[in-house]
């Protein structure tokens, strides 16, 4: 839970006791005709980009306006469920998981009604989009008095507080012109923001708080008064606080989950953004770690310039990873992390302005090539390839909320996704959501027929060594790959760039077991099947995205391709309410502990190859031969050595 003991927000003498009774006295609808209408704070630079909206931004903001056209039919849609609404809005709908909920309540889509608004090719049509915002407020408004609902607990307050006030900038004009409107919109904003501010106390230290703190800092900013400058020194003492807690050295978000980080990530450009453009002072330790955040995001990204889908990841939650990073570029004057072209996407437009979009332009163009790294506290390993292939490797303890993916990974060659996590499925019914959570659904082993879905035990041993331009990573889950603890599995990746990557799983412990090693292909490969004394397969989306798979130690290969039923295997779902049909090998394992089983992948490769394994208590080798060459390593305690003859 937060502790915001020394955190103080005035309260007025004369105002009723009690959180209730207070929230009350603001939102009761007589009283409103009453009160003064809140002051606004003028001068403020929220939104600078929406002066610089215009026609030529069409193409890039079509999504938005789809969305806002549905939002104008009474379409919802979240987590890739739409619901439609034909006459009032259920705030709180039956069957639906309570993330749509909270989405719902939190007013997202004011902003695409206010885009669509600013792009408006006439006046008439532009009241047209502001009579759907304002309609939208009316009727949230009118649920009733605050409450326990979903709308006002702190996850729907804390997003849905910064979109009123967003919305207010793109809707001044109509608002000005339009008193009781804007009595109503200000009057009810204040209520919401002095109800998080109450709340507050009661989020957890996670990426929720820092949603909140920024939702308390921007009505601060926005309303002006006594109350306003304690929610804004809250606001600011949240957000400074959970920064340096949240956020490690190495950039990486303490949920261990790319989602999240991306949300935070964007959260805290918003507010440099906005700071800078006060001409107000940011700390500079606080500048250098949203900087390490966005290297961090930077490095753990596919050549696609998406986000890997670890850890419940999903694709389309998060704000576009170009424009996060372009936004970066422009906040925090790195012209590593700007994106070819033009400012990419709406949103960075709005959050820089015309001047943030003249800087982005002008910033040279070096974006490095892709380096090893070792992320060590949030414990992901970057083993990069030839340009356009990278393998980005899951190398740490699962997150209490985290997938069972235990030391999985992700592969692109030629710049596509190969090798792919199976995605997510949270917000589907069993079994499906069952199944992406498993082991089974990622490139990890899975033995004795478990499917766990809830993460246990911890990764520990991890080295991480690089010699004679050998890449090496080693890691232990001591949690078990079965259904007891008696099996611990230990990952070994050997990384040449350019020429392979090599995964041998040993399985310590006693007894026999049967073991299989999941590889999840993405749906759009083609896959061809070699027998030259060994299994092998061929996989490619092209010449330049192909990848060859030696195995070695396995029993027998097993390849399944979307079976549904009481267990699925063999589906891809990169984004909620998506669910393609893929590739998945299961190479299977059999005898008595210790096991090694494993595989390389071979990028662009058409030849021959040969995989071998040997191993002891003591030590590991593992043997490649291809294209006349052989490459021997051997794993001796904590030490490694690489032979390389022929």
């Amino acid at each position: 839970m937060a502790d915001l003991g020394p955190l103080r927000v005035p309260r007025r003498a004369d105002r009723p006791s009690g959180l209730q009774a207070r929230l009350r006295s603001l939102f009761a609808v007589p009283a409103w005709g009453k009160r003064p209408e809140p002051r606004v704070r003028y001068g403020e630079p929220f939104l600078p980009g929406v002066a610089a909206l215009g026609r030529q931004h069409l193409a890039e903001a079509r999504p938005l306006l789809e969305r806002a056209e549905a939002v104008r039919g009474r379409r919802f849609e979240y987590f890739g469920r739409t619901v439609a609404f034909p006459g009032q809005i259920d705030w709180e709908p039956q069957g639906l998981p309570t993330d749509w909920t909270v989405a719902l309540n939190a007013l997202d889509d004011l902003i695409p009604l206010g885009v669509a608004a600013a792009l408006a090719p006439t006046m008439d049509v532009r009241a047209r989009w502001y009579a759907a915002a304002i309609g939208l407020v009316r009727e949230w408004t009118g649920t009733g008095e605050p409450g326990p609902g979903v709308g006002w607990q702190p996850p729907a307050l804390a997003r849905r507080i910064p979109n009123l006030i967003h919305s207010y900038i793109f809707f001044g004009r109509e608002l000005r012109a339009d008193p009781p409107a804007r009595k109503l919109f200000l009057d009810g904003l204040y209520t919401q923001a002095v109800a998080l501010a109450a709340a507050v106390r009661g989020v957890p230290q996670d990426h929720r708080l820092i949603a909140a703190g920024r939702a308390l800092f921007f009505a601060g900013r926005f309303f002006d008064g006594m109350e306003a400058r304690g929610w804004l020194d809250a606001g600011s003492t949240i957000l400074w606080h959970q920064l340096r807690e949240q956020v490690h050295e190495d950039g990486g978000h303490r949920a261990r989950t790319p989602v999240v980080h991306a949300l935070v990530l964007a959260d805290y450009l918003e507010l440099v953004a906005f700071i800078r453009a006060a001409n107000d002072d940011v700390p500079p330790w606080a500048l250098k770690r949203v900087k390490t955040m966005a290297d961090f995001l930077a490095r753990i990204v596919h050549p696609d310039d998406e986000l890997p889908l670890f850890h419940r990841s999903a694709l389309g939650v998060a704000r576009p990873v170009r424009e996060l990073l372009a936004t970066a570029a422009v906040v925090l004057h790195e012209p590593a992390l700007a994106s070819p072209g033009d400012l990419p996407g709406i949103w960075p437009l709005l959050v820089v302005g015309e001047g943030g979009r003249r800087r982005h332009a002008s910033l040279p163009r070096s974006r490095p090539p892709t380096e090893p790294r070792a992320l060590r506290r949030t414990n992901y390993y970057v083993l990069p390839g030839d340009p356009g292939d990278v393998m980005l490797l899951d190398g740490g303890t699962p997150p209490a909320d985290g997938d069972a993916g235990v030391l999985g990974y992700e592969l692109s060659v030629g710049g596509s996704r190969l090798i792919v996590g199976s995605g997510v499925g949270d917000h589907e019914p069993d079994p499906w959501r069952g199944f992406f959570g498993t082991r089974r659904a990622h490139n990890t082993v899975v033995c004795d027929d478990a499917d766990e879905t809830t993460p246990t035990g911890e990764v520990s041993d991890v080295r991480w060594i690089m010699r004679d331009g050998l890449l090496f990573y080693s890691g232990t889950w001591d949690g078990g790959a079965g259904e007891e603890p008696r099996i611990r599995h230990r990952r070994r990746v050997f990384c040449m760039p350019g020429r392979f990557w090599l995964v041998a799983d040993e399985l310590l412990g006693s007894g026999a077991v049967e073991a299989e090693s999941m590889i999840h292909l993405h749906p759009d490969v083609r896959l061809a099947a070699g027998c030259r004394g060994a299994p092998g397969f061929a996989v490619s989306r092209s010449p330049d995205a192909s990848v060859a798979i030696v195995a070695a130690g396995v029993h027998e290969v097993r390849v399944v391709h979307g079976v549904d039923g009481d267990r699925p295997q063999g589906w891809y779902a990169p984004r909620h309410g998506e669910r393609r049909a893929a590739p998945a090998l299961a190479l299977v394992a059999i005898g008595r502990l210790p096991l090694v089983v494993g595989y390389a992948l071979l990028p662009r490769f058409a030849g021959a190859a040969e995989l071998a394994f040997q191993h002891d208590a003591f030590q590991l080798q593992a043997t490649l031969r291809l294209e006349g060459r052989e490459y021997r390593m051997t794993v001796l305690q904590d030490d490694i050595e690489l032979a390389i003859s022929g």
